[in-house]
């Protein structure tokens, strides 16, 4: 069989083998036949081929890097040879257009009605009427320019930019003045659009705006058959060499005159050069004066150089991905292009560099300079032109500085501060990513969507504020704000150019963790010259974000706080309990999280002063209130542990509250503390001896507790309950030793799941959770986002009615994940948009290749991170659906061994993609209409077959669900005070949950929102239902069967059965009397 052996240095592939090397080389290049397989395979390396290697190794950060960023490039660039039609229609619009006829005729530049039927004027009505005559007349030239012809075009926007030089003659001397050039500029595009309207060329002819400039309106060709489907040309007006001087245009002249823009009559409108600098007014003329020699320019920089054509593709492809590249004084392919230009003329790259050391050399440059402050220049040392502008003219002028060629012109004059400082931001995490050893840095950059909802914490929407020139007033709050960009203005040339009043505007805040609550700025001294202006910026307002925001936006901008949406905090109603203990304006749960913290480490601080026959070694809270992980942090059940209850109110035994009859129990958590004493030769080595010494130890802590504390427990052989500040906590003592002997215990096969079982819970307690606990607890510490991520994170899981098939702890880690490996964003710091997150993480991972790997405390090597990547990807049928590696267990996955399973997974990650785009949407959508936000939290209950709704009055947890309405417990009963233990965990949703699946587990599936959900969802077992042979052990729930496929009379004999779902679902009622509204079936 023959084989084709291409080699080029585009792409390398190496494969070591023990004995010999093989090295394939694709790409284009020279065809090698061979005729057995072993000599094409094993041959040793060409001198080619070796060079190829050491370019790699050089010029590239490896190999795969290499490969991945040609494949990239050959996806993104369009094939050369299916150009062939485009290049027909571009021959086709030069002949019509260089053929268009001369105006017969001078018509007033203020009067439109001549314009040709069916052509609206682009540009906005003018202060006052614009004096000049114009006549059209056939363009000079019409010349490809842009990255078509450079070679830089990239998808998905494929354009070809055609430069139209309009002549001479139809402008005079004066018409830089007052908007005249714009105003005959236009003119000009309608004429033209008036007969490629006739044109059977093209699909449809649109207006748009040239970098979203409204005085600059440009042309959208589509063009009819193939060449339409890919590409769209873009016609651009420009002026011929001479029409104007370029000094006319330096950013400190004055070209609008104020007379006429205020529309004072009786003054002449061309009067002499006064006024404040037009230095914008003056650049939108200068763009369209040297687009020919920028082209020419960055011609000589690109010949030969393929590095810098295959690095502006890659610079556009990262810029497209994080919306970089869209709105007014964005930075598109041109600025890059230019950009690079500069790079090479100071010698800060060359042209033996490859796509990637130009890449790095870009993002470097980018976020370690500063252009506000010191702009670059792309003038040459020799020029001596005195007429030309100085570097401190421009900074005058404009925020962002980077001046042409010719010294005249910005190319940043369109880019606020706000835009050049998230475009460093992003270069500065890139090249973070690019330099770890612990993530996919290409991924990262080139594959890794950054929508603007995500890539800021919190945002505010308003459709009359259209630029943001400070966030003087937000201080260290936030560390960049910036404006969402707006989608290209397009409109068909039949009508009116579209209003800016009809758009709002969002601007993104992207907070600082330390010091976005910052209640008080401090002021300057009374006394000091900053002190009036600090009063006169704040008047009587000192106080945070969001009223900050108003209050200033009010003050300065008269802007009606009203009118204002700020977007940041509309999740928090899903986290608000409606228990009656809680204030009418409760919150999310932050201060009661706070409170327990208190509560216990007062607590702790009491037992470690009880006099005890050990010593305490530690304490340590594992439930998730611990770490910050409590969807609703439990609030006080009992003012206060003085006083006994009125008699008969409670049922009481031993101390201990129990459920009533006649109302609804209130829900009150026992919240577990893992308590281990000091090592100790004097613990005995049997097994049962141990756990009697536990016994008596946890009654003499619950007695001295009470005796030396004054506060109410309740000991049993398992833990002991305290009751302290109206919380309970249960206090479990541990012994290592104890799991140490279960392990050895030579107990019968009967025995030994229970005792495995066993083990495993005890190893959880001492060793894994108290380990998680902790570092979570660090994590949230460092993170202010983390604990309302999470809680978001399980409420929503849970509202899936997947909390019994997803562990809490796989959530929580799943969201330390955002955090600690956050690229390509910062670390979320606030909770909507950390959950965000998490829903695209849950939706877009493709969790059967990838691993979730949190390096916590760095305590994870690069090796380590290399043989976790490895043995997953050898072992991934042996492993859970969710591989979760930590620095403590690298290899199984602890918390996600058991579940969820791949067909939860499935549906988690379907439910997760559908919820975060329609929470896109809404956030997207909340200024113009009214939102609810509970909308993604209500589950979808079509796919299930069964439901069984219970009595939400008996829910403890009713106060939780997400749509309560009626309080389930009278005000008074939480007024109380008691020297009893209130009823701990009790929750007869969960119980009677445990019950179902205890008894139908073979048959069926089932679904429950644990934080007050009242329904049961329940999905039938496909291969349950098969027809089996009748056996007495397993007859329960079976009803006879006739199979149709056992023809045969003597097999007839044999028995079949199937599931009797009539009885189950009668047992489903039984087992739930009481707490059961009704069973409704769905898919029979």
């Amino acid at each position: 069989m023959k084989r084709k052996t291409e080699a080029t240095e585009d792409s390398v592939e190496v494969d070591n083998t023990p004995r010999k090397k093989a090295v394939l080389m694709n790409g284009g290049g020279h065809q090698a036949k061979t005729t057995n397989y072993k000599d094409s395979l094993y041959r040793p390396p060409t001198s080619e081929e070796i060079n190829a290697l050491k370019e790699t190794e050089n010029l590239f950060k490896s190999s795969l890097f290499r490969m991945q960023i040609t494949e990239l490039l050959s996806e993104v660039q369009p094939k050369k040879d299916r150009n062939k039609s485009l290049d027909e229609v571009l021959h086709e619009l030069n002949t019509l257009l260089l053929s268009l006829p001369d105006g017969k005729k001078e018509h007033e530049v203020a009067d439109h009605s001549w314009l040709p039927r069916g052509t609206k004027f682009p540009l906005p009505s003018t202060p006052s009427p614009v004096k000049g005559k114009f006549c059209f007349r056939r363009p000079v030239s019409v010349k490809v320019v842009g990255s078509y012809l450079l070679g830089t075009v990239t998808k998905p926007d494929l354009n070809v930019d055609i430069a139209v030089q309009m002549p001479k003659e139809c402008f005079q001397p004066k018409d830089y003045l007052n908007l005249r050039y714009h105003h005959k500029r236009a003119l000009y595009l309608c004429i033209i659009a008036s007969h490629l309207t006739k044109s059977s060329l093209f699909e449809s002819v649109q207006f748009s705006h040239m970098n979203g400039e409204a005085l600059r309106p440009i042309l959208l060709l589509k063009p009819k058959g193939k060449a339409g489907k890919q590409f769209v040309i873009k016609l651009h007006p420009c002026l011929s060499e001479g029409t104007f001087k370029p000094q006319r245009f330096s950013p400190n002249r004055n070209n609008i005159r104020q007379y006429w823009f205020k529309g004072e009559e009786g003054v002449a409108d061309d009067g002499g050069d006064t006024g404040l600098p037009t230095p914008h007014y003056n650049t939108s003329v200068l763009s369209d004066m040297f687009l020919e020699q920028h082209l020419h320019h960055l011609y000589k920089s690109i010949t030969d150089f393929q590095g810098m054509k295959d690095a502006v593709a890659l610079i556009k492809v990262w810029l497209h991905q994080r919306e970089l590249d869209q709105g007014q004084g964005c930075c598109r392919g041109f600025l890059v292009s230019m950009f690079i230009s500069y790079l090479l003329s100071v010698k800060k790259i060359n042209q033996r560099m490859s796509s990637y050391q130009i890449l790095r050399v870009f993002l470097q440059f980018l976020g370690s300079t500063d252009w506000t402050k010191e702009g670059i220049t792309m003038i040459r040392e020799e020029n001596e032109d005195s007429n030309m502008p100085s570097k401190a003219d421009f900074h005058a002028g404009f925020d962002v500085v980077f001046v042409d060629p010719s010294g005249y012109l910005n190319l940043c004059a369109g880019m606020t501060v706000a835009q050049y400082r998230r475009l460093q931001h992003e270069a500065r995490l890139c090249l973070e990513c690019l330099d770890s050893s612990f993530m996919d840095g290409f991924e990262v950059l080139f594959m890794t969507s950054v929508p603007f909802t995500q890539a800021f914490d919190q945002f505010f929407t308003n459709s009359k504020y259209q630029r943001i020139r400070s966030g003087l007033g937000l201080g260290k709050r936030v560390e960049m704000l910036c404006v969402k960009p707006q989608a290209p203005c397009q409109w068909p040339v039949n009508k009116a150019p579209p209003s800016r009043s009809q758009s709002s505007v969002t601007l993104g805040l992207l907070l600082n963790s330390d010091h976005a609550d910052t209640v008080l700025d401090t002021g300057p001294p009374a006394d000091s010259t900053e002190a009036t202006s600090f009063r006169a910026f704040w008047a009587e307002k000192r106080t945070i974000c969001e009223q900050i925001i108003k209050h200033l936006l009010q003050r300065h901008g008269g802007v009606d706080p009203a009118s204002l949406t700020y977007i940041g905090s509309q999740l928090d109603c899903v986290l608000q309990s409606h228990a009656a203990a809680t204030s009418s304006d409760s919150g999310t749960g932050d201060e009661e999280a706070q409170r327990v913290i208190q509560v216990y480490n007062v607590l702790c601080k009491q037992i470690r002063a009880l006099e005890l026959p050990l010593s305490v070694n530690s304490l340590q809270g594992i439930s998730p209130v611990f770490r910050g992980a409590e969807v609703f942090p439990p609030s006080p059940c009992f003012k206060n542990s003085k006083v006994k209850p009125q008699i008969g109110d409670e049922k009481l035994a031993d101390n201990v509250l129990l459920p009533s009859e006649i109302k609804n129990t209130s829900w009150c958590p026992a919240m577990e503390v893992v308590l281990q004493f000091e090592t100790s030769g004097k613990w005995p080595d049997d097994l049962t001896a141990i756990q009697h010494i536990k016994a008596a130890f946890h009654i003499r802590l619950a007695h001295l507790l009470k005796s030396e504390c004054s506060l109410v427990t309740a000991a049993s052989a398992k833990h002991v309950d305290v009751l302290k500040d109206g919380l309970v906590f249960r206090i479990k003592i541990m012994h290592y030793r104890e799991m140490v002997l279960l392990q050895k215990n030579e107990i019968t096969q009967d025995l030994k799941t229970d005792c495995e079982n066993r083990v495993k819970e005890l190893e959880r307690e001492i060793t894994h959770l108290p380990l998680l606990t902790s570092t979570l607890h660090g994590i949230q510490q460092q993170f202010s986002g983390f604990s309302g991520t999470v809680r978001l994170a399980k409420r929503w899981t849970s509202a899936q009615l997947l909390s019994d098939h997803v562990t809490e702890e796989c959530i929580e880690l799943l969201v330390a994940s955002l955090f600690l490996s956050p690229a390509p964003f910062t670390p979320p710091r606030s909770h909507l948009v950390g959950f965000l997150r998490f829903l695209r993480l849950l939706s877009s991972t493709d969790w059967q290749t990838t691993p979730i790997i949190l390096n916590l405390n760095n305590d994870i090597s690069a090796e380590d991170y290399q043989e976790i990547t490895y043995k997953f990807s050898h072992n991934r049928a042996q492993l859970p659906a969710i591989f979760i590696s930590t620095p403590k267990d690298k290899f199984t996955s602890l918390w996600t061994k058991d579940k969820p399973s791949k067909q939860i997974v499935n549906r988690l990650s379907l439910l997760a993609r559908e919820s975060h785009a329609i929470l896109v949407r809404q956030i997207e959508t909340c200024a113009l209409q009214p939102t609810d936000f509970k909308q993604i939290f209500r589950p979808p209950l079509d796919h299930y077959d069964v439901i069984i709704h219970l009595h939400s009055r008996l829910l403890p947890r009713g106060t939780q669900a997400l749509d309560h309405r009626k309080p389930a417990i009278e005000p008074a009963s939480l007024s109380r005070s008691s020297v009893l233990l209130p009823v701990t965990n009790f929750d007869p949703a969960q119980l009677y949950l445990e019950e179902l699946k205890e008894a139908f587990s073979d048959v069926a599936l089932f679904f429950h929102d644990v934080y007050g959900g009242d329904l049961i969802g329940v999905v039938w077992k496909p291969h349950s239902f098969a027809p089996t042979q009748f056996k007495v052990l397993h007859a329960q729930y079976k009803m006879p069967f006739t199979n149709p496929q056992t023809s045969d009379k003597s097999k007839q004999v044999q028995s079949w059965v199937i599931p009797n779902v009539s009885a189950i679902l009668s047992d489903f009622q039984t087992i739930g009397e009481g707490l059961v509204k009704k069973i409704e079936v769905l898919n029979a």
